[in-house]
């Protein structure tokens, strides 16, 4: 799967320490509501995240998933960049494809082949996609916003990278939570030598999404 930055170091994050989400000395800002709300996330049975450029405004990437009556998952992953569409879609069977003009359905056993279910469910379905890793924050903030209130995270970026072997100089989230208590949305900046990259997640149809159309035999 083609992965944002950001992604991939989540993903090495909590296959190298399993899971990230460790005490701390100190309370954080927004913790109990900020790790309430991805513990609601993981028990999620459908769903989609719609994840923005913050610098284009653009709306690149989305991730759906939903479980299917004999207990697999099916999912959808999709990407613009730079004009060409990406898409990965299982329907716990089969994989099915999408790069550019081309197409494939790979069968288990074939190369690249995933399959997801109730028992190993795919990470982004669990809300892995918003980041958090207490153990490498430094500091943190209850801010003020017109919507309601972010809870800014600023982590450690010399820690991060000497654990994992990034290149990290600037990494900081916030989880965003209206006047009720509500989950609003995610953002995530990120820096390195290469450049910078920001971007906002959305998350909608959360335990209402009932189907998942399939972009190979749509197009």
């Amino acid at each position: 799967m083609k992965k944002i930055f950001a992604v991939l170091l989540l993903i090495v994050c909590v296959t190298a320490l399993g899971g990230c989400s460790l005490k701390k000395e100190y309370d954080l800002a927004g913790k109990e509501q900020v790790e309430a709300f991805r513990n609601e996330a993981k028990g999620w049975r459908s769903g989609r995240y719609l994840l923005t450029n913050l610098d284009t405004g653009e709306t690149d990437q989305a991730f759906s998933f939903m479980y299917n009556g004999d207990g697999t998952q099916s999912y959808l992953y999709e990407v613009v960049d730079g004009g060409n569409y990406y898409a990965e879609y299982s329907d716990g069977a089969l994989l099915y494809v999408v790069d550019g003009g081309n197409s494939a359905v790979i069968k288990e056993g074939g190369e690249g082949y995933v399959k997801y279910s109730e028992d190993e469910p795919h990470p982004y379905s669990m809300g892995e996609l918003l980041f958090y890793a207490n153990l490498f924050v430094k500091s943190s903030a209850e801010v003020p916003v017109e919507v309601g209130t972010s809870y800014v995270y600023y982590y450690n970026t010399d820690k991060i990278n000497e654990t994992l072997g990034t290149s990290l100089t600037e990494f900081y989230t916030s989880y965003v939570f209206d006047g009720e208590g509500g989950f609003l949305y995610f953002e995530q900046h990120s820096t390195n030598a290469e450049g910078s990259y920001a971007y906002r997640i959305e998350v909608v149809d959360a335990d209402a999404l009932t189907e998942i159309e399939n972009p190979v035999v749509n197009n």
